[in-house]
Parts: C-alpha cells; sequence; structure tokens
C-alpha cells in the first residue's frame, strides 16, 4: 500500500539541512563582511542545554545572534553548540535544530522559521562500559611534573 506522502516533515527535514550546512559553514570559514544570523529557538525542549543562570533571564524562548562574540561553534548530527559573550558572563549553549523557531539573516533578507518539535530528542549517549582488568595498577607518578 502506497503510503501518504507528508511534505511538512519532507520541507522541515530540507530546511534543517539549510540551517545545518548555513552552521557548518559559519564553523569552517566565519561570516562574510556584515552578515549576522539570528536564532531563535524554545528553551524548554528538553535537549537545550544552558546555564541555569540564562534561563533564568528568559521566558520560553530565547534569540541568539552569531556576528561578533561568538567563539567554539560546533555542529553535530541533532543541533550546534557555541560559546557566546552576555553581559553578565561567557556562556556554552547547546541548541537542537528540533528546538529552532526561527533563522534569519537580515542582512541578506533570509528568514525560515520552524515549529520546535518536542518529540525529535537526541539520542543519550552509551555510557561505556568498564574492560575488563587483571588487577593491576599502573602508576602514573613518573608521568607528573615534579
Amino acid at each position: 500500500m502506497t503510503k501518504k506522502l507528508d511534505y511538512g516533515f519532507l520541507l522541515r527535514k530540507a530546511s534543517i539541512s539549510v540551517v545545518k550546512e548555513i552552521i557548518e559553514q559559519i564553523a569552517n570559514e566565519g561570516l562574510y563582511k556584515k552578515q549576522h544570523i539570528y536564532i531563535t529557538f524554545a528553551l524548554n525542549h528538553p535537549d537545550v542545554k544552558i546555564s541555569k543562570l540564562l534561563r533564568e533571564d528568559y521566558d520560553d524562548e530565547m534569540t541568539i545572534v552569531l556576528q561578533y562574540e561568538f567563539w567554539d561553534l560546533i555542529v553535530d548530527n541533532y543541533g550546534f553548540s557555541v560559546s557566546l559573550a552576555f553581559e553578565h558572563s561567557d556562556e556554552t549553549i547547546y541548541v537542537p535544530f528540533a528546538a529552532m523557531i526561527s533563522v534569519s539573516d537580515p542582512s541578506e533578507d533570509f528568514s525560515l522559521e520552524f515549529t520546535p518539535n518536542f518529540s525529535e530528542l537526541k539520542p543519550k549517549a552509551e555510557v561505556p562500559q568498564a574492560s575488563k582488568s587483571d588487577g593491576k595498577v599502573i602508576s602514573l607518578d613518573i608521568f607528573r611534573k615534579k
């Protein structure tokens, strides 16, 4: 039996792919001249990682700007992490693509809008199992500076 096409899902998947490519390019090459990217996301998505201090400053959503004061931009298949300068401190946050509300670059008249998807969750990293040992203890004292 043929399945009905889910156009909304296909458009969301393609749009997230575009955003991922944009962020990867910024991570690898930086921004071009006056470009600046606004990313608005839902704070209550379970995979958003943000400090308690920042979470208290915002309600349901937050907008970050990738322009001047950001570094350590890292993209994975589920979202991105970035370090940003805020008024009170530098913070590293993690934004899953599923939490995005909008992405725009006003300098290029570019904008995409999303509905956050709270059912799309990043798989939890598996906890590595301890390897079996023969019981020998190895001293690291010879490697320590004296």
